[in-house]
């Protein structure tokens, strides 16, 4: 779903530039967008999670600290996605795995300088062909992957106000966890030096974070110095 997150970021920021250059970004974009999917098991997983987001509000209902309007319109909104998921027939992807013209411009993407107008003139054509004209085409082809896209958004946002950000610190750069025996989906970070970047990882015994400095193209360091962030840890 992250994944799926900033591909969809990626496109729609590429689609609404008149720029063509950033329309043949779009393309690609939309390459790596019908590779996922194309994957069989995503829509019985995103199913099941609605599913079980589903039943852990529905366990809300009784309790008087819940905004019960605002339960009762997630709900519907769970529901609506997930039937526009359900009733998608084929695969997402079919769009553009059967179309000949964007075949050809993905075997020369992965050629340096392939896609250039003596390789793809038929390309070129289309992108000085006027702004409207290529966006229609692009919408044309991202549009059965738009449910995808507003399962995605919904699901990670549900599980993201699961959580609460804590106050914490990370001494010499390094913080540890233990998630005492909880199954938590997702860990966020928030840093306000925007010179760091955290590293992370776990599992049921043990989360781990280690903040390194970026120091333009050299090799990140590891920070030295107590470091203090917010950490939320989401589980729905």
């Amino acid at each position: 779903m992250l994944r799926l997150e900033y591909l969809f970021a990626r496109y729609n920021h590429f689609v609404r530039s008149d720029d063509p250059e950033l329309h043949h970004n779009a393309i690609s974009t939309l390459f790596d967008l019908g590779d996922i999917g194309a994957r069989g098991d995503i829509k019985s997983l995103l199913l099941k999670e609605f599913e079980r987001q589903k039943y852990a509000l529905n366990g809300l209902k009784s309790s008087q600290k819940v905004d019960q309007e605002a339960l009762t319109q997630t709900l519907s909104e769970i529901d609506a996605v997930a039937s526009g998921i359900n009733q998608s027939a084929g695969r997402p992807n079919s769009a553009i795995t059967e179309s000949e013209w964007l075949n050809a411009i993905r075997t020369r993407l992965n050629i340096p300088g392939g896609t250039s107008p003596i390789d793809l003139p038929s390309y070129h054509a289309w992108k000085n062909s006027p702004t409207s004209e290529r966006r229609e085409l692009l919408e044309k082809y991202i549009s059965p992957l738009l449910p995808w896209q507003e399962a995605c958004q919904l699901f990670l946002r549900l599980l993201r106000q699961s959580g609460e950000a804590k106050d914490v610190v990370a001494h010499n750069g390094s913080f540890q966890q233990a998630p005492s025996g909880k199954v938590y989906q997702l860990m966020r970070i928030a840093v306000e030096d925007d010179t760091l970047f955290s590293e992370i990882s776990a599992n049921k015994y043990l989360l781990s974070v280690r903040f390194l400095k970026s120091e333009r193209d050299k090799r990140a360091q590891l920070v030295n110095a107590d470091v203090p962030f917010k950490l939320t840890l989401c589980q729905l």
